[in-house]
């Protein structure tokens, strides 16, 4: 009995041990995806490790881009620590933004920034979040010009473009640097969308109106034939959505 009770105690050890090391590497995990991810991907990833793997697939997805706009005019007058700051300013504000939607940051791109509904989880109604959260994110620009201005910088404003389709997803690079990505003809014809925004502004390709949900408000539309695009694309102009999320801009011009 007492040798049962002794290898007993070691397996609960070991146990104890084992459940020790695994919280480590989940508060790790946490720590690290934990700023650009969302708490409930984070938490899939973290009951499901395979998802790490290297790999890829078709998948639709929404794509979200922003650009602040005369950026690099700002970096021609500012000194660079100042310059930092302002982004720092932005991005932190939009981040958040984004998360609270359930988008994934993809990609800091300079002052550009690339975000995706439905990768790596797909939820039912990815469209109308990313339009949601576009949105939001230029009303939220309020939030980021008034840390600018207790911060002695200029007065900012961003343009955002949307677009949805089938895009490959999966992480890329080698087992020493990994970075979970999207390639294909819909992420530049987002880039081709986002180029065509004003400062405050959210267009939306037609693929993404198309796939919402929730009543949408459009001011405008028209198509526009893009560089390396062969077929015309429609595009609108987008001042909010209606139903569950809600979120309307000001009029045009309003907002800087």
């Amino acid at each position: 009995r007492l040798s049962s009770c002794l290898e007993r105690k070691r397996w609960h050890d070991r146990e104890l041990t084992i459940l020790d090391e695994l919280e480590k590497r989940n508060r790790f995990i946490r720590r690290t995806f934990g700023r650009y991810l969302s708490d409930e991907i984070v938490n899939t990833l973290l009951e499901h490790p395979d998802g790490l793997d290297l790999g890829g697939g078709y998948r639709t997805v929404t794509i979200l881009m922003t650009d602040i706009r005369n950026f690099t005019d700002m970096c021609e007058r500012l000194d660079p620590e100042r310059v930092v700051k302002l982004l720092n300013n932005y991005l932190s504000v939009m981040t958040r933004v984004i998360m609270a939607y359930g988008g994934t940051v993809d990609e800091f791109i300079g002052d550009a920034v690339l975000a995706l509904f439905g990768a790596p989880m797909q939820r039912p109604d990815d469209v109308d979040r990313a339009i949601a959260c576009a949105l939001s994110m230029q009303l939220a620009i309020e939030e980021v010009n008034a840390l600018n201005k207790a911060d002695g910088l200029p007065e900012i404003c961003m343009g955002i473009g949307i677009n949805t389709g089938e895009v490959i997803a999966g992480n890329i690079g080698s087992d020493k640097r990994l970075k979970y990505a999207v390639v294909g003809r819909h992420v530049n014809l987002t880039a081709r969308v986002e180029a065509l925004t004003e400062g405050g502004q959210v267009l939306a390709s037609d693929y993404t109106v198309h796939a919402a949900s929730a009543p949408l408000i459009i001011t405008s539309s028209g198509s526009v034939q893009m560089k390396g695009i062969r077929e015309e694309i429609l595009i609108h102009d987008i001042r909010g959505i209606a139903g569950e999320y809600n979120v309307f801009l000001k009029p045009a011009g309003s907002n800087g």
